[in-house]
């Protein structure tokens, strides 16, 4: 809805409004049918968004496929599976698709780990299970799996007895590697049984690490891995905490309501969530926000593809508009769309989102998930192309001599890295490092402290530096001087040819002490970003896109405004003050009364010339507190001359009411005033500035 809002504020689509409208199936396949028919139907739709279950858009394309594609509707689905699409030309998906990312993924890693004789369990008469053997199968050719098997359910759990049954089957086969094409809580059962009967070997499952092993009942002596595409270990999305950032952290916490149609609140099996005080960085409310932002991305895209559009343009053009947008110019490989979640493009054959997924692993013997050492990106034409993990931490020890007006601030931290191969500090480029106009360089000092090697002082695995250097920042000032900032140290590839991810240690491991002079560390995390290099061969015309990705260690700081409060506030207050009580001098001293509310007019003026200045382009709440000055002291000064106006003085009831503005209206509005800055102060985000939330976090305080 935000999106929405931002996109009727200034272009629209097509030169109209964009409204959004919600079809909730509520697990229904027969309302997922209606709902569609519902949106092709409507002569405004120009796309539908949404829906990711494979069974339940069976169901549609089974019942309202042909429909479908008359209608020209674009549908940007979030399925998972090409083939239930493919002859549906409408259809796109939000995924990273089965056939296009996940499987030839996969097969690279299995390939790359020399695997020879791999083993594959599903769930039977599941489209998902079938269509992943037939992938890897194809994919590994000529290797062979020595198994696959598909375990049925019973009450939507593993049939036991098929699992002990298959369990035996695969130990008498032996494989080397194993792949669950499910996941959940469904997983515990098999891979108990499989630690039982002694076969361990590293195995791949669909579905989240966190969720089989958070319990601690589920243990399993080799390595297992997963394909993630966001929620890494110990890593953030970094545009996502970027937007959460700039955001109210009250307005960004979801699962607190509950959707009364869902059949869950009838039956009792749904519960009112009792968690008192909801963590907006909890995996849960991360996945919810995600997907909103998953969704207004893709809303925004459509809104670039049609704001060439004329207003006049025919219902029909349009969606085919949409349809040649996501084709053509965010196709994979040649164009992106940079939205607030990733950067989207869609491969055209396919039309699914070209999403190359990572692999997590849970190491046997760690306890902890983690990035696996091999990872991979996609090239132009679906080529594929395996990078490098690089496990290191950054431990900052001082930043100082942080300049507003520069927006630059000096850091001191040792970064410590375990030595993989030929993995050095040679690689890393600090992205955000300042560039001296006057060399043309990078500001960085680099001191090996460890190289690795044998040494009775430090792991014989690991090289550490101490680094010094100076960074730039991208403050956000509206709400100094009680602002936070992000202060960041970026890192990414310095060769194209030798791209990496970075994997950073458990924050629980982390130091958090750092050195900061005039500001409180409040929080710290590693971010990630995947950019892209934009490339047009200026002969051929040919466009294409060159991704890489880019780790980004993150300190949140909030400014010390003691300083601010006895240089400015309190000095503030006192002229605030003299100016108010000068209104209680007898109206037959009226040029002393003025006197006072001028110089204290002046007063503030002056104060606010002599005070540091920041290279902002809006308000800041300084400036606000000042401006808020001058507006009162100059209504007083107009209350005073008024109040002695004989037009005035003939009007007993209007000189009344003056007086009481003067008197009690004037306390009441710095009252508001003061609540505002209480609540600008003690707030954590940057919507603080604004007036209202401010007032909300003043009075909640």
């Amino acid at each position: 809805m935000l999106e929405r809002n931002k996109i009727n504020a200034t272009t629209g689509v097509a030169g109209r409004r964009l409204e959004l409208q919600f079809l909730d199936d509520v697990g229904d396949a027969k309302k997922t049918v209606a709902n569609v028919r519902t949106a092709m139907s409507d002569q405004q739709t120009v796309a539908m968004i949404g829906l990711g279950n494979t069974n339940r858009a069976k169901e549609v394309f089974d019942s309202a496929g042909a429909d479908l594609t008359a209608s020209g509707l674009p549908w940007l689905s979030n399925i998972s599976v090409n083939d239930l699409f493919e002859n549906f030309p409408t259809v796109f998906t939000m995924r990273g698709a089965l056939e296009d990312d996940s499987i030839p993924v996969m097969a690279h890693f299995m390939r790359d780990l020399k695997v020879s004789r791999p083993a594959l369990v599903g769930i039977k008469d599941q489209i998902m299970s079938t269509k992943l053997a037939e992938g890897l199968k194809e994919r590994l050719a000529p290797l062979s799996f020595v198994g696959d098997y598909r375990l049925p359910l019973r009450d939507d759990k593993l049939d036991m007895t098929s699992v002990s049954a298959t369990v035996a089957e695969l130990k008498a086969a032996n494989p080397d590697f194993l792949v669950l094409s499910f996941g959940g809580t469904r997983v515990g059962g098999l891979l108990t049984a499989l630690e039982k009967a002694g076969v361990n070997p590293p195995l791949f499952v669909s579905g989240r690490l966190e969720t089989i092993f958070s319990s601690g009942d589920v243990t399993y002596s080799g390595d297992v891995y997963q394909l993630a595409w966001d929620g890494l270990p110990d890593a953030y999305n970094d545009r996502v905490r970027q937007y959460l950032f700039h955001s109210s952290s009250n307005d960004m916490i979801f699962g607190g309501g509950r959707n009364a149609k869902a059949p869950g609140w009838s039956n009792g099996q749904c519960k009112p969530n009792q968690q008192e005080a909801p963590n907006v960085l909890s995996s849960a409310n991360l996945r919810a926000v995600t997907t909103g932002l998953q969704y207004a991305d893709i809303v925004a895209m459509i809104s670039e593809v049609l704001k060439a559009s004329e207003p006049t343009t025919e219902l029909g053009a349009l969606r085919k508009a949409v349809i040649n947008g996501f084709q053509k110019t965010f196709a994979s490989g040649h164009g992106a769309f940079p939205g607030s979640l990733q950067n989207w493009s869609f491969r055209p054959t396919s039309r699914a989102a070209a999403r190359t997924p990572f692999i997590v692993t849970h190491p046997k013997n760690l306890g902890a998930d983690q990035l696996a050492q091999l990872q991979y990106v996609t090239l132009r034409n679906d080529a594929m192309r395996q990078i490098q993990t690089l496990y290191l931490d950054v431990d900052l020890t001082r930043a100082f001599r942080i300049d507003d007006k520069e927006r630059s601030f000096v850091a001191e931290f040792y970064l410590s890295m375990h030595a993989q191969g030929e993995q050095s500090i040679d690689q890393i480029e600090f992205a955000n490092a300042f560039l001296d106009p006057d060399t043309n360089s990078k500001q960085i000092t680099i001191r090996p402290l460890y190289e690795g090697g044998a040494s009775a002082t430090y792991p014989n695995d690991m090289k550490i530096y101490a680094i010094s250097g100076k960074f730039m920042f991208t403050p956000n000032f509206g709400n100094y001087p009680f602002d936070s900032q992000r202060f960041s140290i970026d890192m990414r590839s310095k060769s194209g040819d030798a791209p990496f991810i970075i994997q950073p240690s458990p924050k629980l491991l982390r130091d958090q002490i750092v050195d900061v002079d005039g500001w409180r560390v409040r929080e710290q995390y590693v971010g990630y970003d995947e950019d892209f290099l934009p490339i047009i061969d200026a002969k051929s015309h040919e466009r294409s896109v060159v991704p890489f990705y880019k780790g980004s260690f993150v300190w949140v700081m909030k400014r010390e405004a003691t300083d601010y409060f006895l240089t400015v506030v309190i000095p503030l207050a006192f002229i605030m003050i003299i100016a108010y009580l000068a209104i209680f001098i007898p109206g037959s001293h009226f040029e002393a009364i003025v006197t006072i509310q001028v110089t204290a007019l002046l007063s503030a003026v002056a104060l606010y010339l002599t005070i540091p200045k920041i290279g902002s382009d809006e308000a800041t709440i300084s400036d606000k507190m000042f401006l808020f000055d001058y507006l009162l002291i100059s209504l007083m000064i107009g209350i005073s001359i008024l109040r002695i106006n004989r037009t005035i003085d003939r009007a007993p009831r209007l000189d009344k009411a003056l007086g009481v503005f003067h008197v009690f209206i004037i306390p009441l509005l710095v009252v508001v005033m003061v609540l505002y800055v209480i609540g600008a102060s003690k707030s954590d985000g940057q919507t603080a500035s604004a007036f209202w939330p401010a007032m909300r976090e003043a009075v909640r305080r």
